[in-house]
């Protein structure tokens, strides 16, 4: 188990907070795979894990299920002192899964939950978005279906994924899995990970592998 913390630099704030609700909601055009749109990666404390064992040893559910709809947003804000306006800390989109297969774990099929995705979108000054991500995930893709490692945060009633991009895995296709077999799966053929400026990805591949083969779709 790997576990890295950065640390960023912030410009001058009050230590007050006031916490905001945004329900922009991401849809299809506002993916950031599908349309242009400034994306702000914010680095975070992170746990990464060196094998599926570990992941699954630290999930209290392992699930399939599918996104169901974007539920709004959760933003801190605090109060620059020279900018003279609020502006973001630290957020999240909440967004609200179907079960559809259990195998480990506390609920059954079609028990409806609440997931946190590590992102926000805020308004620039031009009006237009920039979507503030602490994860290499995208936001997730209305009535798809994933394969979910999850635990819960009691303070927010929500789930989140162990390990952010290790906790969460497409359910592949014939050509996803042709691929996978040949050994010639590339990350960017899940359409579902982004490194948000060239990081690596540890162990992903294999994981997905590992995953697929334990914990069939079919």
């Amino acid at each position: 188990m790997l576990t890295f913390m950065f640390a960023s630099c912030n410009s001058s704030q009050t230590p007050n907070t006031a916490l905001s609700t945004d329900n922009t909601k991401v849809n299809e055009d506002m993916r950031s795979d599908e349309v242009l749109i400034e994306i702000e990666r914010k680095v975070s404390d992170r746990t990464y894990y060196d094998n599926l064992q570990e992941i699954e040893e630290q999930a209290e559910l392992i699930v399939r299920a599918i996104v169901k709809e974007n539920l709004g947003q959760e933003i801190n804000t605090s109060y620059d002192t020279i900018l003279d306006k609020h502006v973001p800390v630290s957020g999240y989109t909440k967004q609200e899964i179907e079960v559809t297969k259990v195998y480990k774990g506390d609920v059954n099929i079609g028990d409806k939950l609440v997931l946190m995705e590590e992102y926000y979108l805020w308004p620039k000054p031009d009006g237009n978005k920039r979507l503030v991500t602490t994860s290499f995930v995208k936001p997730l893709k209305k009535e798809s279906e994933y394969l979910m490692f999850l635990k819960y945060q009691p303070d927010w009633d929500v789930y989140y994924r162990v390990g952010d991009y290790q906790g969460i895995y497409p359910i592949p296709t014939d050509e996803i899995r042709a691929k996978l077999n040949d050994g010639v799966l590339k990350i960017e053929d899940l359409n579902l990970y982004d490194n948000y400026g060239g990081e690596s990805l540890p162990y992903l591949i294999p994981f997905y592998k590992e995953a697929v083969e334990k914990y069939p779709s079919e």
